[in-house]
């Protein structure tokens, strides 16, 4: 018998799915967030328009906002990667100090530099997920049926019940895991296996899942 350790889950009734986020739809709320920072930046150098300098700042960072959440919108738990988790938390700090400087608590000075700070480790968890090759593979499955957590070695096991929610979390070196986790299609509800972090150039072995895959599969299957 073939062990699941030994091939990728299409050998074992998966499906493998294509979950890329629209480049547009990141972009060009990134690129337009750019924009407001530099007039609040102006207005804070030549003392001009002061009183709309939070404003500007804070739509900024809004818009930055705007374009990581359109990024990690199609991947579910992408918030489980240290480093696109960090990404949206300087966002959101960049955005209290606005907040900050609104309310006459904090120098404009540093509200510049956490937003580009925030600039740039937001552009640091994009380039993370663009570069990713998206390993995500999904079988059907039923809410009635548990998860079948028997074979899964030094996983996370969070629910064994269908959620939309990870379900299992493992997580390997180099801020890379995989999860398992429900989701509800066209065609009715699947169980998907989504491998992050790997890049392209980069071969991920299977053998380091833990877990075999058989037991996913139904008498129907």
């Amino acid at each position: 018998m073939v062990r699941a350790r030994d091939k990728s889950p299409e050998a074992f009734g998966w499906t493998r799915v294509e979950l890329k986020p629209n480049p547009k739809a990141v972009l060009y709320p990134l690129s337009w967030g750019i924009l407001p920072i530099v007039f609040a930046f102006i207005m804070m150098v030549t003392k001009t328009g002061e009183e709309w300098i939070a404003w500007a700042g804070g739509i900024g960072i809004i818009l930055f906002l705007v374009g990581g959440v359109s990024a990690v919108g199609p991947r579910q738990g992408a918030f489980n990667s240290i480093r696109i988790a960090s990404g949206f938390f300087f966002c959101i700090l960049a955005l209290f100090s606005w907040v900050l400087v609104a309310t006459n608590n904090l120098l404009e000075v540093y509200a510049i530099l956490s937003s580009i700070l925030a600039l740039i480790m937001i552009y640091r968890s994009l380039d993370f997920i663009f570069k990713d090759i998206g390993l995500i593979y999904q079988i059907e499955w039923s809410a009635k049926w548990p998860l079948p957590t028997g074979s899964m070695v030094d996983w996370d096991i969070r629910s064994t019940r269908f959620s939309q929610n990870t379900m299992a979390l493992k997580r390997f070196d180099g801020d890379r895991f995989a999860q398992i986790y429900g989701s509800r299609t066209t065609e009715g509800l699947v169980l998907r296996l989504d491998i992050f972090g790997i890049h392209e150039g980069n071969r991920f072995d299977y053998r380091t899942l833990g877990i075999d895959l058989q037991d996913f599969l139904t008498e129907d299957e």
